[in-house]
């Protein structure tokens, strides 16, 4: 008990001095974290350790930057699934264009975040049947704020998950294509269409 009481006061040391690291950080450039960021920075440390955040903020020195460190910054440093919004624009297009409908990516070709800005649009399918041509300049500009805003949700939604404990985190949804959607729907046709022959092979009640 005492090792595991240890071992728990060590890491929100740890955590301590991460938070005071960033604080300073930012006010090297005269920048003051308001509440959002500072809960934003706190569940950042939490996730990526304090160890990853201090290696991030030396890196992050030695650059001389005159602009204050992000979380942003941090995940496009340590975490490999990181993607931002024009980035992932692109990594759609790429797959619904190689893809189709009928199938879908893998869950690492996506990456969480793509995934939850999929979902928020309807779905893989659905993504595939609105995405105009790129030649139509108009259509696109369109698709792509819709995508933007659905990315940008998705990386809110993501930012309220990451404060909450991981039992109370809710599953990323899978982006599903044709052929898996049509596979799930056929057990639950075969079980209405059973119902109904049941019914229709059922005695009539008696009349008095």
């Amino acid at each position: 008990m005492m090792a595991q009481g240890g071992f728990e006061m060590e890491s929100e040391t740890d955590v301590r001095t991460a938070m005071t690291a960033v604080i300073q950080a930012c006010a090297s450039v005269r920048h003051e974290l308001n509440d959002l960021e500072s809960a934003a920075w706190l569940a950042a440390v939490e996730s990526f350790t304090p160890q990853a955040v201090m290696k991030f903020l030396l890196s992050w020195m030695s650059t001389n930057s005159r602009k204050a460190p992000t979380v942003a910054d941090l995940r496009r440093a340590v975490d490999p699934t990181f993607v931002d919004e024009e980035s992932a624009l692109e990594r759609l297009y790429l797959l619904v264009s190689r893809t189709g409908p009928w199938n879908t990516p893998s869950a690492s070709e996506l990456g969480p975040m793509l995934c939850r800005a999929i979902d928020l649009m309807g779905g893989w399918a659905r993504v595939n049947e609105i995405m105009p041509d790129r030649s139509d300049r108009f259509a696109w500009s369109a698709f792509a704020d819709r995508f933007l805003s659905s990315f940008g949700t998705a990386q809110s939604q993501a930012f309220q998950q990451s404060l909450l404990a991981p039992e109370h985190r809710t599953e990323i949804p899978a982006p599903l294509g044709l052929h898996a959607l049509a596979s799930r729907a056929a057990p639950s046709n075969a079980l209405s269409l059973g119902a109904s022959d049941s019914k229709e092979g059922a005695p009539m009640p008696a009349q008095s």
